[in-house]
């Protein structure tokens, strides 16, 4: 038996590679192997030393894997079954080249590849400082005015970031805009540190990073301002012809206007008229520049003008009507008898349109097309010729109407 076996121990092996090569092949068509990568897939940084910062170029933050597995367990692989890390326990400060780890969730599969394969991460001391917050304007305010106080809250704020950053910073900044400023204001304005030169030092964090800005602003001497009032006239005149100011706008609504006398200024009541703006038949939008009303010896410090722009707009009304019904469409040979042979109907609209309104403005047809004899109740056209008129319930909203051959006794007068 063992001289048997031993003489037929090649053709043995031989098919048992040949047995072992068809189940490898019909598994492999049955459950074949596919390859595909996954990603995004974010890179977790984990371990950082307590007072270090990653300073310089950031780190990738995702990446991707590469799986091979067979078709039957990808119906299994997610994102959540994969994932990236950067292990920095350990590390000091200064420049390292990190290996990037990977993590696979499912059997049997395999990660043939990933991206990145490592990381270069540059480490530094991280650093806090406090400092006071300096309000810097920029621009000034309109002529004839001053700052009279500017603050922040709060008036400090710290800085943390990289020690290297830190060193260069000289100064928190609020930056405000003053540019064409006159009354006072208060602004959430954000904070930026910056080094002797003026320019803002990226990468560093402050807290806060706001600050709330309150300026006071006022007059110089000699200068004061006003509001503005619009002169209008002939208003009596529009009501009168149905007619209303629906809109009154000035640009600017106040100005700072000069003397070189105090007492001129102080006897302004605080505004001042432009010069008339007559309204009297006026329609629709209109706009008008006009110049300022000023006592002898104050004048504008800004000699432009001011813009008034009016709306006008016809006040809306409600009237009742009689018209006559009229008939259209009677057949040859037949009378028609109304009833009633009027009716009333409520009009809204402009009251300049309504008061002006014609006898062939408004007209009620009754359309008697097909009809033959008998009594029907017709439901009346009502036509109005302008366009901007509406009309509410008529009443009545029917008319009787007897068809015959035979006219109409004509009505007796009274005696």
């Amino acid at each position: 038996m063992l001289r048997w076996l031993w003489n037929n121990l090649g053709s043995l092996l031989l098919a048992f590679i040949l047995a072992l090569a068809v189940w490898v092949v019909a598994i492999t068509n049955a459950d074949p192997t596919e390859t595909h990568e996954l990603g995004p897939i974010p890179i977790d940084y984990s371990g950082l030393r307590q007072g270090l910062l990653i300073v310089g170029e950031a780190p990738p933050i995702t990446g991707s894997i590469t799986v091979r597995a067979p078709l039957s367990i990808w119906e299994q692989i997610g994102l959540d079954n994969v994932g990236l890390a950067v292990y920095l326990e350990s590390l000091e400060e200064g420049t390292h080249e990190l290996a990037v780890e990977t993590r696979l969730d499912a059997r049997p599969a395999q990660v043939s590849d990933w991206e990145p394969g490592s990381i270069t991460l540059t480490l530094e001391r991280a650093a806090t400082a406090s400092l006071d917050i300096t309000v810097e304007a920029v621009g000034e305010p309109q002529l004839g005015f001053r700052t009279t106080l500017v603050t922040s809250s709060p008036k400090r704020t710290v800085i943390l970031g990289p020690l290297s950053l830190i060193d260069r910073v000289v100064s928190v900044v609020a930056a405000v805009n003053l540019l064409e400023r006159r009354e006072d204001f208060d602004l959430e304005v954000p904070l930026a540190a910056v080094d002797g030169d003026g320019n803002i030092i990226e990468g560093i964090e402050l807290d806060p990073a706001v600050a709330q800005v309150t300026v006071k602003i006022e007059p110089r001497e000699r200068f004061r301002l006003v509001s503005v009032v619009p002169n209008l006239e002939g208003e009596e005149l529009l009501a009168e012809a149905g007619y209303r100011l629906t809109d009154v706008s000035v640009t600017p609504e106040v100005m700072t206007v000069f003397s070189s006398d105090p007492a001129a200024l102080q006897g302004l009541p605080g505004f001042v008229l432009t010069s008339p703006f007559n309204l009297s038949g006026a329609i629709g939008d209109l706009e008008r520049r006009l110049s300022l009303n000023l006592p002898q010896g104050v004048s504008p410090v800004e000699d432009q003008g001011v813009l008034v722009k009016v709306s006008i707009s016809p006040v809306e009304g409600t009237i009742t009507v009689s018209r006559l019904v009229e008939v259209r469409g009677l057949t040859d040979g037949l009378f028609a008898q109304l009833s009633p042979e009027s009716v009333n109907i409520i009009l809204n609209g402009p009251l300049p349109t309504l008061n002006s309104l014609q006898l062939e403005d408004v007209r009620v047809i009754l359309d008697l097309l097909d009809l033959g004899l008998g009594v029907y109740q017709v439901t009346p056209l009502v036509i109005i010729a302008p366009t901007d008129v509406e009309r509410e319930p008529m009443f009545p909203s029917t008319i009787e109407v007897t068809l015959t051959t035979e006219p109409p006794p004509t009505p007796t007068p009274p005696p």
